[in-house]
């Protein structure tokens, strides 16, 4: 995988340069959006490509062009992500307007640019985005609802919205390479995007910032589990919730809670349950040393 990351970038260059129907002030703020994300790297890239290159005997170099098309994607999702919760400070944030319009395109230009590829299988990996965008979008719409306050409600809803990109990633990389998709690529790729989501909630705990779900009002599973404690602390976090303007969270002893109360661990207990779904699924699958890491690593 060394110059992965090189190789999306160069790609997703190519792809707005060559891009005539976007005028120059478009391309420019695309650019300076990529140049945000582009420290995290392109995880979801890399799924693609991992699972085309174990299932093909070979390496068309349009992969590369597919896994940009991809990250554009996941891009513009972020993108539209950030401007709904309005908790973060990127870039696109300081110009929503203008930034939604990139979003746009972006989201148009990664349909665009599969089915510019030489890939046989090129309109079975269009459908496949299609179908596990949508399940996102409508994962992300129950999200800012803020309506699943269950575990299982609140597991269905990363599921659409996290998992389903993940599994996207993973399954173009696989129907490029064969035709066919297969369940226990859908299922490690669906649960590697849980298991990102429940790391993002428990890490979003662990800062009293503008970014956490707790102050911000918003249900993850340690603020299930901590909800469902009915003590002191959790009842004042529930008249909190309730609008209760008379209530003053006390941080310390909420944080305390979170941590020794054992709402923590039984998110990652929730998370490892999932691991270990992925690990027998993965075990099933054809998959090389570096790429089985890589997927192993995530699934940490």
């Amino acid at each position: 995988m060394n110059g992965f990351d090189e190789r999306i970038h160069e790609s997703l260059d190519i792809l707005i340069e060559k891009e005539t129907l976007l005028g120059d002030e478009l391309k420019l703020l695309l650019k300076s959006f990529l140049e945000e994300k582009t420290a995290v790297g392109f995880s979801f890239g890399k799924l693609c490509f991992l699972h085309y290159e174990a299932f093909s005997d070979g390496i068309n170099e349009d992969i590369y062009k597919v896994a940009a098309a991809i990250e554009l994607l996941i891009l513009s999702f972020d993108i539209i992500d950030d401007l709904q919760d309005k908790d973060s400070d990127y870039i696109w944030n300081h110009t929503p307007e203008l930034s939604l319009n990139v979003a746009l395109a972006m989201l148009i230009m990664a349909s665009k640019a599969i089915n510019e590829t030489s890939f046989e299988h090129k309109s079975a990996a269009i459908r496949l985005l299609e179908k596990y965008a949508l399940m996102s979008i409508s994962g992300q719409q129950l999200d800012l609802l803020n309506i699943c306050r269950d575990e299982e409600s609140y597991v269905q809803m990363i599921t659409q919205k996290s998992g389903s990109l993940t599994a996207m990633g993973c399954l173009i990389g696989e129907v490029l390479a064969k035709g066919e998709v297969t369940k226990e690529v859908e299922e490690y790729g669906k649960y590697i995007g849980i298991i990102q989501q429940i790391k993002n909630d428990i890490q979003s705990l662990k800062v009293w910032g503008p970014k956490n779900d707790l102050l911000n009002k918003r249900y993850s599973l340690p603020i299930i589990y901590l909800l469902s404690k009915k003590n002191d602390v959790s009842n004042s976090v529930a008249s909190y919730y309730n609008d209760d303007i008379v209530t003053v969270l006390d941080n310390k002893a909420t944080e305390n809670e979170l941590t020794n109360g054992g709402a923590i661990r039984y998110a990652i207990t929730i998370k490892n349950i999932y691991k270990f779904k992925a690990l027998n699924y993965l075990e099933n699958v054809a998959l090389n040393n570096l790429g089985r890491e890589y997927l192993e690593k995530l699934l940490r």
